[in-house]
């Protein structure tokens, strides 16, 4: 039995239209000889009466505070109406079909309500469904603890439930349904001419999603590429196969380019809500350890680091920057904050070994009139920190001077 787990988020199942979409895209895998197993976010919007901020506010009438597991099993009920209005979409189109919740599907969990870790799938009810010739439809985002308890899990929670269960039923492939044509060489909203990566190894692919592209949440990349689980990135709106996330062999085998082994740079990202802070240690190098020491003991995660004898230099979320304020504050730092800012990285292969590829970021930016607040490099990234507003203009920038509208 060949198997594909596909994913459609709330974008994807929100309307009838997008629902009989994302219906004929399992009929056509289906009608290719695959077991569908079809994992669902939350389609409901702010506003509708079953949207998860609808429930909240109904249950913060009675009492404001809502405890963690009363929550989770509110925030539960998103994905479970989906599924089966998924369920009813698949019937239309002449398939036979059934919802299940993560728990009946046999996602077991920790009990760390509001982000859970899975421990394991059983997925024999799954495999049931399926050999009696069954769409299992699943609720993503939640499982459920060795007791019973309702559990989701936290952002990004229903990549997560496909992965999960792409690794547990041993799928050929797990799709994940999204707003674009697949991964790109920037986001086509910002710059219109942006190229479809049509394939990428596990290691090129997380390190885009990690510096900000939004096509698959982290967590579940680090899944798939532990248990090299090949992932295809798709769009509704497309008849193409997006791009395919897998090992340099398959890579080969499918007659797709490796891109590390032929450009240093291949796709920007960007992460946009950042607060800059500039902390100075007046003559104290010492205070160095308790400045870090401080922001961690208050749960604070930093990025960006640049550290020098005499001040150091990092960005933040920009939701918690009064709380760095504070924080420092109390701690007698003296320190400047720019906000908002944007982090824009250019992702590739080989950086520090190629001269030249900082001149030309530079060179890049200067002839666009922007600013670099601050930058960090590794092997496979080169960020720079850039005043929100520029953001969008230095990403259009990088992509013509690397020339990545010639990419594919």
């Amino acid at each position: 039995m060949r198997i594909v787990v596909q994913k459609f988020g709330g974008t994807s199942v929100h309307t009838r239209e997008l629902r009989e979409k994302a219906a004929m895209k399992v009929k056509e895998a289906h009608e290719e000889g695959f077991a569908p197993v079809v994992v669902v976010s939350a389609m409901g919007r702010k506003g509708a009466p079953y949207a998860t901020d609808t429930l909240i506010a109904l249950a913060q009438e009675e009492f404001p505070e809502i405890d963690a597991r009363n929550l989770d099993l509110l925030l539960s009920c998103g994905e479970i109406i989906s599924s089966v209005i998924m369920v009813q979409a698949l019937r239309r189109v002449g398939l036979r079909a059934v919802a299940l919740t993560g728990g009946q599907a046999g996602i077991i969990t920790n009990r760390s309500f509001g982000d859970a870790t899975v421990i394991r799938v059983e997925p024999e009810r799954i495999t049931k469904y399926l050999k009696d010739g069954y769409v299992a439809v699943v609720a993503g985002f939640q499982g459920v603890t060795e007791d019973g308890e309702i559990t989701t899990l936290g952002r990004g929670g229903s990549d997560t439930t496909a992965v999960v269960l792409g690794v547990a039923l041993q799928a050929d492939y797990v799709d994940i349904f999204t707003d674009v044509e697949g991964v790109m060489t920037a986001d086509p909203r910002i710059v219109p001419e942006a190229q479809i990566l049509k394939g990428l190894t596990y290691t090129e692919a997380a390190e885009i999603v990690q510096q900000g592209a939004k096509v698959i949440h982290h967590k579940a990349m680090d899944v798939a590429r532990e248990y090299r689980i090949p992932i295809r990135v798709r769009s509704l709106s497309d008849e193409g196969k997006g791009t395919l996330i897998c090992d340099i062999q398959t890579l080969v085998r499918e007659g797709l380019r490796v891109l590390s082994h032929e450009r240093p740079v291949y796709s920007i990202a960007y992460r946009r809500g950042l607060a800059q802070f500039r902390v100075g240690f007046g003559g104290h190098p010492e205070l160095k350890l308790r400045l870090f020491q401080a922001l961690a003991e208050h749960g604070v995660s930093i990025d960006l680091i640049n550290l020098f004898p005499e001040s150091t230099a990092f960005v933040v979320d920009e939701r918690v920057k009064e709380k760095v304020q504070t924080i420092l504050s109390r701690e007698g730092f003296l320190f400047e904050m720019t906000s908002p800012c944007a982090k824009v990285s250019l992702v590739g292969s080989g950086m520090a070994d190629r001269p030249g590829v900082m001149s030309q970021v530079v060179e890049a930016l200067r002839d666009a009139g922007i600013e670099i607040l601050q930058t960090s490099d590794s092997h496979v990234t080169i960020s720079c920190l850039v005043a929100e507003k520029d953001m969008e203009q230095a990403i259009r920038a990088l992509h013509r001077k690397f020339q990545l509208d010639e990419l594919c």
